[in-house]
């Protein structure tokens, strides 16, 4: 459900809010390269705001020297705690609006950051993110959580205004790292009015959309482009690096450490070239639009089927499912969604994983049967679990067939998951998008079988046609 759904409102020209999907994260970050310059009141200081803060953690880092002793040092590692702020919901957690976030251990980790920087020479940063660059353990996720933690305050004020504005109801909620204060250097934790989330009962925190990207503008990667694209013979002469794809991030730390002027060289690059945020009408990585696409559709064409009573129905009602998915898919033109038209591209299979999803949860919830994403097996995520009130349930993989692990999906993890959740029923959904894949795929069938018998359970696969040019109305077997 959408913010906006729950509050029944209608955005107007003042309205520049990201409306949040409530019980599932959407995949996008806080980057605060875009709070650079940013224009809207509430957040026009806020990049000011983060680099004091930064300043103020080196200078603890300095007076410190690294040891852990020491009152400055204690000081710093409370400084760098950033709780993931769940309310914004965004991040990596597609199962719910809880993410990975950013403890004790985060703390040591951007503490020593800090500590190499300044061992490197650098002594202040004019993008925090920098610090994504110059440290193995710092991603997008980390960075968006720090952003978050610094400026919630004009987060919270911003959501007020939009509920105010509105008129949408508040509750009263003690709100973690509600503010920084900067005469003590520590966290502060207050009792806020704020809007609820009926999915996990904790506040929402709403933030302009002009704020978000789905990587931080200054990156690692981004940083590797530019020097393999700028400074070629650096890296081939001082650092032996002849092919781009045998950098990791270690060897990009490493760079960055040792050649600080390149970093530097790539910061100003970013800000002179400088970025745009994530097109969420576009939705070049099928991380939004999913969910209204698939809401719509499944209005107009709802499943009625019986309530599985047993795991032969449920498997049945399952399989149903699928053949929905495949026939908004290939007849009512679902493939679309998982292309990009310019230039045209397949989307990520996340992309493929989100709209079934998001297509079959409807379905699910008219029948009594409730659909779990990416259920921890202690193996691994896996797609879908279904469950009707009883024991019985029935897991879903799904796999884009251009995936380099199709085979090690279906010969290894559907099997281990069943077998780790004690399910023997286990459906293996292929997403073909180019027409030679279909050839790739041909063995699948019988592999399944084969595994069936092997392992005493029962696995199918099913073939979606998602190719831009459809020879034939369905290839679903």
């Amino acid at each position: 459900m959408l913010f906006s759904e729950l509050h029944q409102l209608k955005k107007g020209s003042k309205d520049d809010w990201f409306d949040p999907i409530l019980d599932i994260d959407t995949k996008l970050f806080i980057d605060p390269f875009l709070l650079f310059k940013n224009s809207n009141k509430h957040f026009e200081k806020s990049h000011e705001k983060i680099i004091l803060f930064f300043n103020e953690s080196f200078i603890l880092a300095a007076k410190s020297q690294g040891i852990s002793n020491t009152l400055s040092y204690k000081k710093l590692r409370g400084m760098m705690t950033f709780p993931e702020v769940g309310e914004i919901c965004l991040g990596y957690t597609n199962k719910s609006t809880s993410g990975l976030g950013s403890g004790p251990g985060f703390s040591k980790t951007i503490g020593e950051a800090i500590l190499k920087s300044i061992e490197a020479g650098i002594t202040d940063l004019d993008h925090f993110e920098e610090i994504s660059i110059l440290e193995e353990g710092i991603g997008a996720d980390r960075i968006s959580d720090i952003c978050g933690n610094i400026i919630k305050e004009e987060i919270i004020d911003y959501t007020n205004e939009v509920c105010k504005r509105h008129d949408i109801p508040l509750e009263e909620f003690k709100v973690k790292h509600s503010s920084f204060d900067f005469q003590n250097l520590r966290w502060e934790n207050t009792k806020i009015f704020l809007p609820k989330n009926p999915f996990n009962n904790k506040p929402i925190l709403l933030v302009p959309s002009n704020i978000l990207r789905d990587l931080p503008s200054i990156n690692a990667k981004g940083f590797l482009d530019w020097a393999w694209t700028n400074e070629n013979e650096t890296l081939r002469t001082d650092f032996n690096y002849e092919i781009k794809k045998q950098l990791k991030k270690e060897d990009i730390v490493k760079v960055a450490l040792e050649q600080t002027d390149l970093l530097e060289k790539y910061v100003k690059f970013v800000e002179n070239k400088g970025s745009s945020p994530y097109n969420l009408v576009d939705d070049p990585k099928g991380l939004y639009q999913w969910y209204q696409q698939s809401k719509i559709y499944t209005e107009n064409h709802p499943v009625k089927l019986p309530i599985a009573s047993n795991s032969e129905e449920l498997a049945v009602f399952v399989k149903e499912l699928i053949e929905e998915f495949n026939n908004f898919i290939v007849n009512n033109s679902g493939y679309k969604l998982l292309w990009n038209e310019k230039p045209l591209l397949p989307k990520t299979e996340e992309a493929s994983q989100l709209l079934f999803h998001g297509l079959i949860r409807a379905q699910c919830q008219v029948n009594g049967v409730d659909v779990s994403r990416e259920v921890n097996s202690g193996r691994g995520p896996v797609d879908f679990k279904f469950s009707s009130g009883f024991q019985e349930k029935v897991l879903i993989e799904v796999k884009r067939a251009s995936s380099n692990k199709l085979m090690q999906g279906i010969t290894k993890q559907l099997p281990q998951y069943l077998t780790t959740e004690n399910i023997n029923i286990g459906y293996y959904v292929v997403i073909v998008q180019k027409e030679e894949e279909f050839k790739k795929i041909s063995t699948l069938k019988g592999i399944a079988e084969q595994l069936s018998k092997d392992q005493n359970k029962y696995i199918d696969v099913f073939t979606i046609d998602a190719t831009s040019d459809k020879p034939s109305a369905s290839n679903l077997k």
